[in-house]
């Protein structure tokens, strides 16, 4: 994937205006039920913000992007928010966090690229910490334009995360039409 596909105005514009069949809802409504209030999340992609909202009302968010141009969109929204500019494959932080939540942001890394990103989020999460993130259900990836989207399915997730998590709950999920996405919760295992 081109890495600067976020940086140019059109494209951020274009997922901005992406309006899905159905919103992160479901997934903060996930996590909520999983993580106790006032927890602290990371939030890998905060894109435009709507599940950064969302989450906030709930825990202590910190938002991160790779996109430069997506931290200084929000920033000017809510100058406010606790942002950080991090690549969702190394997340060169040392801060630590209660859970890790993405919503479709890993769908543009390789399978080496997701690994990588799972061994460090163990890394930065507290002990017994949790991830919840979504993906394109399927097999296989979609390219055009610079952009990548990688297709995640239960035995792509369960291997990958087999001797760091322990998975909670592994489901499919609609975005734009039924079981078209699916997501994972996982606990940090001892």
């Amino acid at each position: 994937m081109d890495l600067n596909y976020y940086e140019q105005e059109k494209n951020v514009k274009g997922y901005s205006d992406f309006k899905p069949t159905h919103d992160g809802s479901l997934l903060v409504d996930t996590l909520v039920e999983h993580l106790p209030a006032g927890s602290s999340v990371l939030e890998i992609g905060i894109g435009p913000g709507k599940d950064f909202q969302a989450l906030s009302k709930h825990f202590k968010v910190t938002g991160s992007d790779f996109s430069r141009l997506f931290l200084k969109k929000y920033r000017e929204k809510d100058s406010a928010a606790d942002l950080l500019h991090l690549d969702a494959r190394t997340l060169e932080t040392d801060r630590r966090f209660d859970a890790i939540f993405s919503n479709k942001a890993l769908i543009h890394l390789n399978d080496d690229e997701l690994h990588q990103s799972f061994a460090r989020q163990y890394e930065v999460l507290n002990d017994d910490g949790l991830i919840l993130h979504s993906f394109w259900n399927g097999e296989g990836k979609w390219e055009s334009n610079g952009l990548m989207l990688v297709y995640r399915n239960d035995k792509d997730l369960t291997e990958m995360l087999a001797g760091q998590f322990d998975i909670i709950a592994l489901k499919p999920h609609a975005k734009m039409a039924d079981n078209d996405s699916i997501y994972v919760l996982a606990r940090k295992s001892g």
